[in-house]
Parts: structure tokens; sequence; C-alpha cells
């Protein structure tokens, strides 16, 4: 009986490894074909039947590079890292204030930070693009990056919020019972177990700043100008470069991977505690 069970199970097993493996092939399939498009020869790209085996060709990178895409890589990663980390200094002790003290009209003050990130962006970035031009933030990082604060910023805040009371009190009034001062239970106590949370909530900020076009393309200008905004001009009067316009698109996925990759521990502990959620 044990051994037929045991059979069972293996089987089950395979079967649920199969799967998984089909979709992740399932998944991944565009990216394996946008690789393939990196290296292969315009005259080949599109053969009928698809062209498997085929001599590769580098132009489509010295286009890449002449282009100036490194330069975008460069703004994208300054003004998606920067926004971030300035929504995680701002952000951390705002979500604690809200989850932990009381303060006149707390519920409606919270509704309207929320609702900063429920407005369309079309309706802020206009009144944004005067307000930088009378003070100079128009194509600047720093422009880019106090635009990106006002949908990421409400969003931090949400979710961290959730974790800060999800923490149970006692552990801060016991350390404060010892002789901690609020600041040092905060910086101790609070902060290590709100880690997983913190570093769940950045990466999914910096995946938003990342993958912004609009306040990029409005305020950005020639000079700050994001991968997002820059792979459009590879749309030319010529036809689409398909080539360059793959090996962009892949950059660009790999710092978000690297990222996720390298904090996968802390994302899986946010998300499994309740990170995401109403």
């Amino acid at each position: 009986m044990q051994t037929a069970f045991s059979a069972g199970s293996n089987f089950s097993g395979r079967l649920w490894t199969l799967l998984v493996l089909a979709y992740a092939a399932l998944v991944l399939f565009p990216v394996i074909w946008m690789v393939t498009i990196m290296f292969k020869p315009e005259v080949v790209m599109f053969q009928r039947p698809t062209a498997w085996l085929f001599s590769p060709t580098l132009d489509h990178f010295d286009y890449v590079i002449s282009g100036g895409f490194i330069n975008n890589l460069v703004t994208s990663i300054i003004v998606a890292t920067g926004s971030t980390l300035l929504v995680v200094l701002l952000g951390t002790p705002a979500a604690y204030a809200f989850a932990r003290f009381e303060m006149w009209r707390r519920d409606d003050l919270f509704l309207f930070i929320l609702a900063t990130r429920m407005a369309p962006p079309v309706c802020l970035v206009i009144p944004f693009y005067l307000i930088f031009a009378k003070v100079g933030l128009l194509d600047t990082h720093a422009g880019l990056i106090a635009a990106y604060l006002t949908f990421n910023l409400s969003f931090y805040v949400w979710v961290l919020r959730s974790f800060c009371r999800d923490l149970p009190v006692e552990l801060e009034e016991s350390a404060m019972v010892e002789g901690y001062s609020r600041i040092q239970t905060l910086v101790r106590i609070t902060l290590p177990l709100l880690r997983p949370g913190i570093v769940a909530t950045a990466v999914l900020c910096f995946i938003f700043a990342w993958n912004e076009f609009l306040f990029a393309f409005m305020l950005g200008g020639s000079d700050v100008k994001t991968l997002p905004v820059a792979i459009p001009t590879l749309i030319t009067a010529q036809g689409v470069k398909w080539g360059e316009m793959a090996i962009v698109g892949i950059v660009a996925l790999v710092p978000v991977i690297v990222a996720v990759f390298a904090l996968q521990r802390h994302i899986v502990r946010g998300l499994t505690m309740g990170a995401v959620k109403g």
C-alpha cells in the first residue's frame, strides 16, 4: 500500500513538474524569440518558414551603441533608482505614522494620499509641465524623479501601512519598557521586521518608474530620455528596426530581473505576509 502511494506521489510530482516546465517555456518563448531576432540578419528575420539556423550578425548592436541608447539606459537607472530611494526615505516614516499614531482626520488624510495614485497621469502631467517650466526642472533628472513621486509615494505608503498594522504593537511596547526611545524602537525593532515589506514594495515602485512613459516623454525632453521614450524612435520612415528593438527590449529586462533575483527572498516573504492587499 505504501509503495503504491509513493509511486502515485512520484507520478503526480513529475506531472506537475512537466506542467510547470511547459508553462515556463510558453512564458519565456517571446523572450527567446527576441534573443534570436537580436542576431538575425534582416533578410531572414521574417522568412517563412522560420529560419532557426542562420549566420548571426552584430549590425544591430552597432546601431544601438551609436544611437545613444546606452545613455538612455543610464538615465532610466538613475531616475528609477533615485525615485525609489526617495520614496523609501519619505514613505517609510509616513506609513509608520499612519499605522501607529492617532491624528486628526487620519482616515480622510490617508484617503487623500491614496486618491493621488488613482488620478490619471494625463491630468497631472500638464500642471507639472507648467510648474517645472517656471522653476527650471524641465529636462532634468531631479524634475523627473520628483514627478515620479506622485504615483509611487502614495502606493508605497498605502501598501507599507498594512505591514505596519500587521506588526504586533506589543513588541514596540516591550522595547520601550526596556528603556528604548520611540526612535530607537523604530530603528532596532520595527524596521528590521518591516524589511521584507519595504523591499517588496520598493521593487514594485522601481518597476513602475522603470516602465513609465508619459511623464518621461513630457517632462524629460531631449537630454533626459529614458528607455521607454527612446524605444519608439526605432520606428522610422524606412520601417521598424526589429533587431535593434529586440536588443533594447532585452536590455530593459535585465535591471528588473537582476533586482528581483537579488532580492527574491525578501520579495517572497513580503508578498506572503500580505503586502499587496486592499
